[in-house]
């Protein structure tokens, strides 16, 4: 999956057109034989195959090369960004899970009509509303709170980053969780613990969330795509220092190494995600694990 998802990036940034050099034709001072010279540096003037797998045979390495436009190596900056683009993926999948988990327990104890409209507003407004307009929202609350609090700016443009980052994870979380609780509740083996004499609360915690978490294990782990996503935009609009405000500089500048470090890194996250989502459920289900060994 990598090598494909590398593969297709570098094919494509080739055919876009253009390089890190390209702009220099607007400085008069530059002659065309000095970019050609330096082209030819660069190994800019070779064939795109050729310049893949050159790239590949030095990334397999642990070699990602230096970016063109930060001067700096690519394998370095991108660990610096990641930190601060996986604390805040890390925080919006904490609030998620915070507004999902007990809104999904409270929705499926009560069995409340004013509740479970509550719950379908809020999985509405969180899928519908564009990040753009949520991030733009976060924007102008950090302004008006930092005036007020100029020692604590920095920790509130956080926190409102990543409840920004969360909406949509929000509307995920909690559609799948709580629909499959009231799915895992009307199970036979629900019956049966009723009729034990459990109370409803014990029957919930004890016997229905553990299947009822499956399928939100294997959406977290697929979401981690989204989220890498969605650090471009709120990253951008608010000002935050993550992967995507490197991604949006580096494309700019049309940095390729810049640019295909970071494709490599998030793919590999992405996978490593779906792998931990998977190894969650063998956790969670001993009928998974059965028949993964």
């Amino acid at each position: 999956m990598i090598l494909i998802v590398s593969a297709v990036t570098f094919a494509l940034l080739g055919f876009a057109g253009g390089d890190a050099l390209t702009q220099l034709r607007d400085n008069p001072q530059i002659s065309e034989a000095t970019i050609a010279r330096l082209r030819s540096v660069y190994g800019l003037d070779q064939p795109l195959p050729i310049r893949y797998f050159r790239w590949l045979s030095a990334a397999v390495t642990g070699d990602l090369g230096e970016s063109m436009y930060f001067r700096v190596p690519v394998s370095s900056l991108v660990w610096t960004r990641s930190v601060s683009t996986f604390l805040l993926g890390a925080a919006a999948f904490a609030i998620a899970l915070a507004f999902a988990v007990p809104l999904s327990l409270i929705g499926t104890r009560y069995k409340s009509t004013t509740i479970d409209a509550f719950i379908d507003l809020l999985i509405l407004l969180t899928a519908s509303m564009p990040r753009i307009v949520l991030a733009l929202v976060a924007l102008a609350v950090s302004v008006r709170l930092s005036a007020s609090a100029m020692d604590r700016s920095s920790a509130i443009l956080f926190w409102l980053a990543a409840l920004t980052l969360s909406a949509p994870l929000i509307s995920v979380f909690l559609a799948q969780l709580h629909g499959e609780l009231q799915r895992t509740m009307r199970e036979d083996f629900i019956k049966l613990a009723r009729a034990k004499g459990l109370s409803e609360s014990a029957v919930i915690l004890r016997h229905a969330v553990r299947p009822a978490l499956n399928p939100v294990l294997t959406i977290a782990g697929l979401s981690l795509g989204g989220v890498l996503g969605g650090s471009v935009i709120v990253e951008s609009v608010l000002g935050r220092q993550g992967l995507g405000t490197l991604m949006v500089s580096a494309v700019r500048a049309r940095d390729l190494p810049l640019v295909m470090g970071i494709v490599l890194f998030t793919s590999t996250a992405v996978w490593l995600g779906n792998a931990l989502g998977e190894m969650l459920q063998a956790i969670n289900d001993k009928r998974i694990r059965d028949l993964s060994f």
